[in-house]
């Protein structure tokens, strides 16, 4: 191993939100309040180390025993009794500590070198808080300890009961080359966790709060995604605001330049509509179709993405709504109805289902830019973005919301997708609808409107452009209707008494407004 090179982990985006890894003879911090999982995420880096072949000590606290220890990690599935009393050496602080914390240090440095370990894990601080009222003796202690260690080559991994961001513990951080916070929260009835890189010396972290979960499987980390895209985009300049990195300047001009977007179209497979759209939406872009339930918006997205497999494309479709079977029954009553199986059958459409219960957006955003990056996908159709916003708005930061989508876009633009947002609308009913000040439709380049409207005391759906970015379109109205085998089919005549009386509202509120 070179000097230099950080300890790696398995854990899900625990390196790349690190910067790179743990530094190597390094002091850890490990801080959070009771239950945040501060015991677990330092035991599930001491066992990856040991599969990769490093010895380690995990020193246990007066407030656990051993036993006690390894019963709690017997629960995870990182855990691997082999590595127990080989590479993995468990032992008790109590044996060890000392009112005289230059013995007890001499002592942990003496088992250190008698194991030939390359990794300490000391759990926790609060043992040796205990033994001495001298804050800064305790200080001294970490200090010293740490850095005999690290002339060793040894990193040493201390967990700590204390809430992050508190000020009475900043002294204590400033011994530590990297601190991690553990965020750990009530909102309402749900537990909300999270992650954040305090600090670290010689590395880039992600900055920011990460989204956190414990399950069998250990710890998790989510990267938040603005941070994550921002990295993508911007590499070292991510946290310069405007900044673009001058190698990338030409790039980023030839891939926004609307002559080279508009080259190629995305087609509905619905002949009309796609003539309403000068013949398709503009490959690359994103599209907000927008309206409320039971207007066909479902219906819509699942032409437009096996449209998309027709043409040879590999296309993700993801539902907060239906389950793969419902999906797979919305298409049975119509002709799409064997092309949708086929697609799935064949690889060409993916599909993620899942309900709209505790939906995290950084957990929705890792899943799926990693299936898009995994199946190269060439179209995407979220139905609905509706569950990823009110997500956000319940979240610990509901004032991201317009940073969250503008990285979401940026994320698909960089990938080359064309996408397909649904997004409901509150009227059911409605001859006129304005959500222009939203911040989706504000990000999206395009935008299409389906509505039900009341005409001689029928239900009739008018489908309208209401923007497309890059290209010229008809913006007259349009009404369609739902019926066996067909599916959607949209009307090519503007000029009917319904759609002129429409228009005829529509141009009296505007000059109300």
């Amino acid at each position: 191993m070179q000097p230099d090179q950080p300890i790696t982990t398995n854990i899900p985006h625990f390196d790349d939100v690190l910067g790179g890894g743990i530094p190597r003879g390094a002091i850890a911090l490990i801080m959070g309040v009771p239950g945040s999982g501060k015991t677990t995420l330092a035991s599930q880096i001491v066992f990856d180390a040991a599969r990769a072949g490093k010895r380690a000590l995990i020193m246990a606290s007066f407030s656990e025993s051993t036993a006690t220890l390894i019963s709690h990690l017997r629960t995870y599935t990182f855990f691997d009794e082999n590595l127990l009393g080989g590479p993995i050496q468990v032992l008790s602080l109590r044996q060890l500590l000392s009112s005289d914390l230059t013995k007890t240090q001499t002592e942990i440095i003496k088992i250190a070198r008698q194991h030939k370990v390359e990794l300490i894990m000391l759990d926790s601080v609060h043992s040796i808080h205990d033994l001495s009222a001298d804050a800064q003796s305790v200080r001294q202690f970490f200090y010293d300890l740490g850095t005999q260690l690290a002339t060793l080559g040894i990193t040493t991994i201390i967990t700590s009961e204390a809430h992050p961001r508190d000020a009475d513990f900043f002294a204590e951080m400033t011994t530590a080359d990297l601190v991690i916070g553990l965020h750990f929260e009530l909102r309402g009835v749900r537990q909300l966790r999270g992650l954040e890189v305090v600090k670290v010396r010689g590395a880039q972290p992600l900055p920011g709060l990460h989204a956190f979960t414990m399950s069998a499987a250990g710890g998790s980390i989510y990267p938040q995604l603005e941070e994550r895209v921002a990295a993508e985009l911007l590499g070292g300049d991510a946290q310069t605001q405007g900044a673009l990195r001058v190698e990338d300047e030409a790039a980023n001009t030839q891939m926004t330049r609307p002559g080279s977007i508009t080259r190629h179209r995305s087609s509905f497979g619905l002949p009309a509509l796609d003539r309403l759209l000068g013949g398709g939406v503009p490959q690359g872009t994103s599209t907000v179709l927008a309206g409320s339930i039971g207007v066909g918006k479902t219906l819509l997205s699942l032409h437009f993405a096996l449209a998309g497999t027709a043409a040879g494309e590999r296309v993700t479709y993801l539902s907060f709504r239906e389950t793969r079977e419902q999906l797979g029954r919305v298409t049975e009553a119509f002709a799409i109805g064997d092309q949708f199986h086929e697609a799935i059958t064949r690889g060409r459409l993916s599909l993620i289902t899942m309900p709209p219960i505790k939906v995290n957006p950084d957990i929705i955003a890792d899943r799926l830019l990693n299936l898009l990056d995994e199946t190269k996908s060439q179209r995407l159709v979220i139905d609905s973005i509706a569950e990823i916003e009110e997500a956000l708005a319940s979240s610990q930061a509901p004032g991201r919301l317009r940073d969250y989508l503008a990285a979401l876009t940026s994320a698909f633009q960089a990938r080359g997708l064309t996408t397909l947002l649904i997004k409901e609308t509150i009227r059911a009913v409605a001859p006129t609808l304005d959500f222009s000040a939203e911040p989706l439709a504000m990000l999206a380049e395009n935008v299409m409107l389906a509505q039900q409207i009341t005409f001689q005391g029928q239900l009739h759906r008018i489908l309208s452009v209401l923007k497309l970015r890059y290209s010229a379109h008809d913006t007259s109205l349009r009404e369609f209707t739902i019926a066996a085998p067909e599916g959607i089919m949209v009307s090519d005549d503007s000029d009917t008494p319904m759609l002129h009386q429409i228009a005829d509202e529509q141009e009296t509120k505007q000059r109300k407004v």
